[in-house]
């Protein structure tokens, strides 16, 4: 199947930038606005990904595999013919139910050191069947710095994981505004004014009957901190004493959890 516009029948990260490119040029990439998801687009083709890979000190290699859906509710594809990979096992522990949006690090495994490239991951949906890249060992294909700490993201020892299939990795937790080189490394706000939290829990749906829940609460603190909704991880929380708090927002996928704390400072 040929791709509308500039873009190839096989995709991977970056040239799979030139279908969002094409489709709409004024949209930054993953954007999920009302100009991408509809009411009108639930039976939109979903296009795995393949993210790049990197070589390990023992001479395995990781790789990445990712997906996009322009469609706007969940989508199932249960294993078989609509979602397989191409060589060995079809079955690899990826990803059965595809979200809305660009979702890197979905399928993250380790191969050998003998490992020939040739693994592409196929999707089916909506008429329309759309496979990675079978270039996978190309130079332009390893991760740069900046990807590297996701995709290595609690893999401690490549020899230490099993090989060839989807990890499980710990959900990644984030407040998104907050942190990171940027910052800020505070939020700001005033008693009995409501904080807006806007946490983010992803996770790449493994195990697959694992149920991914995500909790807000107060580490410490010199007053209680009230949430809107605790287990939402975008929520309000409200403050009635001054002070400096931390909160935490945690996730499990019912086997593995990840977490992060915030630092809140109220004012009178």
């Amino acid at each position: 199947m040929t791709a509308p516009g500039r873009c190839s029948t096989v995709l991977g990260t970056r040239n799979f930038v030139l279908i969002i490119c094409t489709l709409a040029s004024t949209l930054s990439y993953g954007q999920t606005s009302q100009q991408i998801f509809d009411a009108g687009q639930e039976r939109q083709a979903i296009y795995p990904v393949y993210d790049g890979f990197t070589r390990n000190d023992d001479g395995s290699l990781t790789l990445s595999f990712a997906y996009f859906s322009h469609n706007a509710d969940p989508v199932t594809i249960p294993l078989g013919p609509g979602n397989a990979f191409s060589t060995g096992p079809r079955d690899r522990g990826q990803p059965i139910t595809f979200f809305p949006g660009h979702h890197r690090w979905q399928c993250v495994m380790v191969v050998d050191s003998n490992f020939d490239g040739k693994l592409q991951w196929m999707l089916s949906h909506a008429g329309a069947t759309w496979q990675t890249s079978g270039a996978m060992l190309q130079y332009n294909w390893e991760f740069s710095d900046r990807d590297l700490p996701q995709a290595l993201r609690a893999i401690e020892e490549a020899t230490t994981v099993p090989r060839n299939i989807c990890l499980n990795r710990p959900p990644l937790v984030r407040v998104l505004g907050y942190g990171g080189s940027r910052g800020p490394h505070e939020l700001h706000v005033q008693s009995g004014v409501p904080l807006k939290l806007f946490g983010s829990v992803r996770d790449e749906g493994l195990p697959r009957d694992g149920v991914l829940r995500s909790t807000w609460k107060a580490v410490t603190g010199p007053g209680t901190v009230r949430f809107d909704n605790s287990t939402d991880p975008r929520t309000l929380a409200f403050f009635k004493e001054p002070g400096e708090y931390k909160l935490e927002l945690s996730a499990t996928d019912s086997t593995l959890r990840g977490n992060t704390e915030v630092t809140v400072i109220v004012s009178p």
